[in-house]
């Protein structure tokens, strides 16, 4: 029987996704930043402190914009607001986060996200690739999984079923169909530093990893 504080928590976590997905600023071409700067292994802050961390000394001048590509003609536009869940202290938290949004000289504005927030999720990578190793180490039964982690199975298996789809699109598919996936997911996390992964993903697939959503055109990855 599931308690009453894990259905409010997984009601509000679909929420707060619905809330992210529908947002208007969704719309402004994004810029991600690499700021993952070890291995995942080694990486022991929350991705609020990495976020915040990049806040304090993100210089909107140094910018350069994906659609005009000059550089130096940057300024803080607005900020928008949104949560971000990671796994902290043994149980999942929700913390608020203002996402800036700088305007070229051109006249578009784009939005900064940082590493390790997943562009159009509530979850975190950290979140996600924690609850994968989990599953792959077969701990706990999915039920128990799930109760864990506040989510529902449908999310665990959606979850699944993109890391295997991304993960082809990294290793290859001959090397994905023969490894099994918790190997893949002890090189993954052995990748120094990770930003170089996430720069060469971006690359292939113009998309971040285990993002499921397609960027704005002209999206780009620095930092």
């Amino acid at each position: 029987m599931r308690s009453c504080k894990q259905v409010c928590y997984r009601v509000i976590a679909l929420l707060l996704c619905l809330c992210i997905n529908s947002h208007p600023c969704i719309c402004t071409v994004m810029i991600r930043k690499n700021l993952i700067n070890c291995n995942l292994i080694r990486e022991k802050r929350s991705s609020k402190s990495i976020f915040d961390s990049f806040i304090k000394s993100f210089r909107p001048e140094e910018e350069a914009c994906p659609v005009c590509r000059r550089k130096g003609d940057c300024r803080i536009h607005a900020y928008y607001s949104r949560y971000i869940i990671d796994f902290i202290g043994g149980k999942p938290v929700a913390v608020l986060i203002r996402i800036p949004r700088v305007i070229c000289s051109c006249g578009h504005t784009h939005a900064i996200l940082p590493d390790p927030i997943i562009p159009y999720d509530c979850y975190s990578l950290f979140f996600i690739l924690r609850v994968i190793t989990e599953y792959c180490l077969k701990l706990r039964t999915v039920s128990a999984l799930c109760e864990r982690f506040s989510i529902t199975p449908s999310m665990l298996y959606r979850w699944l079923k993109l890391y295997r789809n991304h993960r082809s699109q990294w290793q290859g598919v001959l090397k994905a169909a023969s490894q099994p996936l918790l190997d893949s997911l002890k090189d993954l996390i052995r990748i120094n530093p990770f930003r170089d992964h996430a720069y060469s993903f971006f690359q292939l697939t113009g998309r971040s990893f285990l993002q499921s959503h397609k960027n704005p055109a002209l999206s780009l990855r620095s930092g």
